[in-house]
């Protein structure tokens, strides 16, 4: 990976933090297809920001903040 590989592309950590999920909601969301995983070798797992990204405001979409609570 290049060096502009890894800010186009961020780790299962850095996904959950951005979307505000746990590790398995996150890996429910690739397995149902809602966002794709990108494999490096057999271990490695990278999301790309750009879909992360998407997600998080479809996501928001659907589960507005609670302010008035």
């Amino acid at each position: 990976m290049t060096s502009q590989d890894y800010n186009e592309y961020l780790t299962p950590e850095e996904a959950c933090a951005i979307l505000g999920v746990s590790r398995r909601t996150l890996e429910r969301y690739a397995d149902s297809g809602r966002i794709r995983k990108y494999r490096r070798g057999i271990r490695n797992i990278f999301f790309k920001r750009s879909e992360v990204e998407k997600l998080r405001s479809n996501l928001t979409e659907i589960r507005p903040e609670d302010d008035d609570e």
